[in-house]
């Protein structure tokens, strides 16, 4: 009797251990999380920014914007951007809109 109530006991704590150990799309797109688990800085920005626009919040943007913002920075990086255009100016997925359909403006 002793010997199945202790096995009955050790089945049902460790059918409910599985249950504590959930994680939630919340804790997944943490970016403490995603540091940890090796995914790129890059990729940790993007998925942050993701989530900042199908929620419709706006995302801080970085300290170093308030730099970029000085007229003369701002026209030496145009110049370099005009150079080699895969410089990188800090617009990638901010407030694009993109058009489906050729219009003119393609042009």
């Amino acid at each position: 009797m002793k010997k199945s109530l202790l096995i009955l006991s050790l089945a049902v704590i460790f059918s409910t251990l599985p249950s504590y150990a959930e994680l939630t799309t919340a804790d997944t797109v943490n970016p403490n999380y995603m540091k940890n688990h090796g995914y790129s800085s890059a990729f940790i920005n993007a998925t942050q920014k993701s989530i900042a626009q199908s929620n419709g919040e706006p995302l801080t943007e970085p300290v170093e914007k308030e730099y970029y913002n000085q007229p003369v920075v701002k026209a030496v990086r145009r110049f370099f951007m005009y150079i080699d255009p895969s410089y990188d100016d800090h617009s990638f997925m901010n407030d694009h809109d993109i058009h489906t359909s050729p219009s003119y403006e393609d042009l």
